[in-house]
Formats: structure tokens, sequence, C-alpha cells
């Protein structure tokens, strides 16, 4: 677990929505590949994420994550418009009237246990809010990735199990 990068800051990010706006399985699906297309054009590291009907959880390496954040928000707000409501130009008008908002908080993890622990923290979330009985069933969680039952391409596992 030593192969943190050093030049990155590790946070856990949790993006809350109204309205139970994660839900639709096809939601988070799209949450999660728009997760990584983002990862991968701007450069920074996912090591984790957990997908609930009202909330998102991610565990992030990057040089400025107020930057991350905002280019997610903005990225999510435009695809959950776009899932929800196709088909209307004025978005900001939507927005403000279909109630959509998104808001989060990020907190730095500096040692490579608070990110182990935060990583723990997330994947039990499914089994603590009664969703499934194993941890396996829950598909929308990197858990499944370091069960070894599906790989998601978004995730950074391998500078976690080493």
């Amino acid at each position: 677990m030593s192969q943190v990068p050093t030049e990155k800051q590790v946070y856990c990010y949790s993006m809350e929505g109204s309205r139970c706006l994660f839900a639709d399985e096809r939601v988070k699906k799209h949450l999660i590949d728009l997760v990584g297309e983002i990862r991968q054009r701007d450069g920074w590291l996912l090591f984790a994420f957990c997908i609930m009907d009202e909330a998102a959880y991610f565990i992030i390496a990057a040089n400025r994550i107020e930057r991350v954040v905002r280019g997610l928000q903005n990225a999510v707000l435009k695809q959950l418009l776009e899932d929800y409501r196709s088909g209307v130009s004025d978005k900001e008008k939507l927005r403000r009237n279909a109630g959509i908002e998104l808001t989060g908080h990020t907190r730095k993890l500096g040692t490579l246990v608070r990110i182990a622990d935060c990583c723990r923290r997330i994947h039990r979330l499914p089994l603590e809010q009664g969703c499934v009985s194993r941890l396996e069933d829950y598909w929308w969680s990197s858990y499944i990735s370091y069960a070894g039952v599906h790989e998601w391409e978004a995730l950074d596992t391998k500078r976690l199990l080493v």
C-alpha cells in the first residue's frame, strides 16, 4: 500500500443530490462512466467509490481537488439534466424549476490507514443501509472490483492492493 502517489493529495468526496437523483440504475451507470472519462482526461486517480440513491462517495487522489470537484459537479449536473429531462434547451431554468441540486463535502485523508478506513466505510454503506445482504451483490460500488467480481475501468485498484 505504499504506492499511493505522494505528489497528489488523497480526499474523500461525497456528492449529495436532492430527490433521490441517483436512484435509477441507468443514472448510476452513467455516473460511473462519466467519472471514468473525467478521471482519464484530467489525470487524477480514483481509489474507491459507492453510489447510493441520494449520494455518491469517492476516494480521489488529485493535485487540485477543488477543480476536480467543480468539474465533476458540472458534468454530473449536465448528465442528470439530460437523463431526466431530455429535449429542454434552457438547462439553468430547468435546474431551478426541477429542484435538481448537487452539493458536496471534501475531506483530506492524510495517511494510508485513513485511506483504507475510508474505503472500507464507503464500501459497507449498501450493507449498512439494507440494500444488500452481501457486499458482492451491490454493483454500484468499487468493492466488486477489489473482490474480483467485476473490474470497473475507472478505478485505480492496483495502488492500494500492493
